[in-house]
C-alpha cells in the first residue's frame, strides 16, 4: 500500500476570448513524469505537467506539480523501487494524478467563466456474452 498526494507548484490560466462559441473542444495533455522521478528519504517525488488548450482558442490552462508517493508497507516500497528502476509510472498512479488535477482545472475554468474540460467517459468494451441454451425438462 502507498499514499499518493499531489502538490501543485505552478498554475497558469488564461481566458483568450471574451465570447464563447457554441461548442468548445479541449485538448488535454498529462505528462507523467515531466522530469526523472527522485527519492527523498522514503518518499518518491514524481514531477508532472498538465496542459489544456481549447479549440477554438478560448482558454489555456497549464499546471505543474509533484506527486508524492509514500510507501506504507513492503508492497509500497517495491512499487517505489520499480518506478525508479524501470522509469515507468503504473497506470493507477497516473490515473490518481489525473483525477486530482482535473478537479483543480474544473474549479479554475469556473473562475475564468469557461465550460469545464470534463473528458468523455470511457465505456468498457462490450464483451461477447456466451449464450446459454436451456433444455426444457419434461
Amino acid at each position: 500500500m502507498y499514499t499518493l498526494s499531489v502538490h501543485l507548484t505552478s498554475i497558469n490560466a488564461e481566458r483568450l476570448s471574451e465570447t464563447l462559441p457554441p461548442q468548445v473542444q479541449f485538448q488535454i495533455n498529462l505528462q507523467v513524469p515531466s522530469a526523472p522521478p527522485f527519492r527523498r528519504d522514503e518518499t518518491l517525488i514524481i514531477p508532472f505537467s498538465f496542459t489544456i488548450a481549447s479549440l477554438p482558442p478560448v482558454v489555456q490552462i497549464s499546471l505543474k506539480g509533484q506527486a508524492i508517493l509514500m510507501p506504507r508497507d513492503k508492497d509500497g516500497r517495491k512499487l517505489r523501487d520499480e518506478i525508479v528502476s524501470k522509469k515507468r509510472i503504473p497506470q493507477p498512479v497516473v490515473q490518481a494524478i489525473f483525477n486530482n488535477v482535473i478537479a483543480d482545472v474544473i474549479i479554475i475554468s469556473r473562475s475564468l467563466g469557461v465550460p469545464p474540460p470534463i473528458p468523455p467517459m470511457q465505456l468498457p468494451s462490450p464483451r461477447k456474452s456466451s449464450e446459454q441454451k436451456y433444455t426444457p425438462i419434461q
